[in-house]
């Protein structure tokens, strides 16, 4: 019925640490503004990330405990706490009616991914994954540029990605095995790794080193190759992804094309950089609204950073409302925390010539 008012969609947020205080909070109390959500809860064990949070949302209560949240169907339960939490507390939301919208990464491992998928078959609820930089018009560009071979086929992509870590954390379960299963790889590669496997589908093969000795890598290198999309007879894609939590990095991805090159910066949601084969010069380019034929007045910037992270909350809750899959599901999710595992399996040491040999103690 046409003209009905719709009620806001429970939300309860389990973590309130760095991703719910600079994402989470400020787009959901946005949401709340144009009342599409109402923050019914948040879950934190420590009650200065609660109350900091709260500031937003005065009406919520505050528990320790994901068991003393108010759950149930049609409840949205985001879960935003240490990545070791994540299996856990999203099966638990799940047996008890909730729909679960999952920051990345999904889980600690692929066992865990499995069990968070036999959960939703179980339950009937779905889950969503925290994958929000598939929403960004770049990506989604990109996206179009390789399916509809725009500047012809694609031959290379190069990725530099990290810099010196500088995230507000309020805990260090970034940097402890007992709390994650892996490093910079883990942590901001998993969101590389899911657009890859989103514009190209399975790699065919791959090579991973890192730096990670008895600890977490702060630093990797993946090379990989794709097939062209439908094209069996043509030169694979080759794909070289370097990221780093201490070294700077450029912050760009490269593609290119057999008639063009393209640079995506990192979190540069709505801006490309187009050379042209035999152009000497490069378009950078603010991504708006498309403009009818004819002459028209400028359009609209399409969607910056935080708007991209807006629109899968939004996608999540219309999922609720419809009664149908989130665009990023539990399986995009468990793909790319599969294609992870690999690579920790297959590891090689990076080069470290800096680094002495460790002497013989015989």
């Amino acid at each position: 019925m046409t003209g009905v008012a719709l009620e806001p969609v429970s939300v309860v947020i389990a973590g309130c640490g760095a991703v719910t205080k600079l994402f989470y909070a400020p787009a959901l109390a946005h949401l709340e503004d144009c009342g599409l959500v109402k923050v019914a809860a948040l879950v934190d064990p420590h009650d200065s990330n609660r109350r900091t949070i709260q500031s937003h949302f005065h009406e919520a209560i505050g528990v320790a405990k994901l068991d003393h949240a108010p759950l149930g169907k049609g409840t949205l339960v985001i879960i935003a706490s240490p990545p070791g939490l994540h299996a856990a507390q999203s099966i638990h939301a799940l047996e008890r009616g909730a729909t679960v919208l999952c920051e990345k990464p999904m889980a600690a491992t692929s066992a865990e991914t499995q069990s968070m998928l036999d959960a939703t078959v179980r339950t009937g609820q779905f889950l969503a994954i925290g994958h929000y930089k598939r929403f960004m018009p770049a990506h989604r560009a990109v996206k179009h540029f390789i399916v509809h071979q725009t500047f012809g086929s694609l031959w290379e992509i190069e990725i530099a990605e990290g810099g010196k870590f500088g995230w507000p954390a309020t805990s260090d379960s970034f940097f402890r095995k007992e709390q994650t299963s892996g490093g910079v790889l883990l942590d901001i590669g998993v969101h590389v790794l899911d657009l890859l496997l989103w514009w190209l589908g399975e790699p065919t093969t791959f090579t991973y080193a890192d730096d990670a000795r008895d600890g977490l890598e702060a630093n990797c290198l993946l090379t990989a190759e794709f097939p062209q999309r439908g094209l069996t007879d043509m030169s694979p894609v080759s794909i070289r992804v370097q990221l780093s939590r201490d070294w700077a990095t450029p912050n760009c991805y490269v593609f290119r094309f057999e008639r063009a090159t393209v640079h995506c910066r990192v979190n540069a949601s709505n801006q490309l950089e187009l050379t042209l084969d035999g152009l000497p010069m490069t378009f950078a380019a603010e991504l708006r609204d498309p403009l009818p034929p004819q002459p028209a007045p400028s359009t609209s910037a399409l969607e910056t950073n935080a708007q991209a992270f807006i629109a899968q909350l939004v996608d999540v809750c219309a999922a609720i409302r419809e009664h149908r899959a989130p665009l990023i599901t539990g399986e995009d999710g468990a793909r790319v925390i599969r294609w992870i595992e690999r690579c920790y399996a297959t590891r090689k040491s990076i080069q470290q010539p800096w680094l002495a040999p460790i002497a013989s103690c015989i």
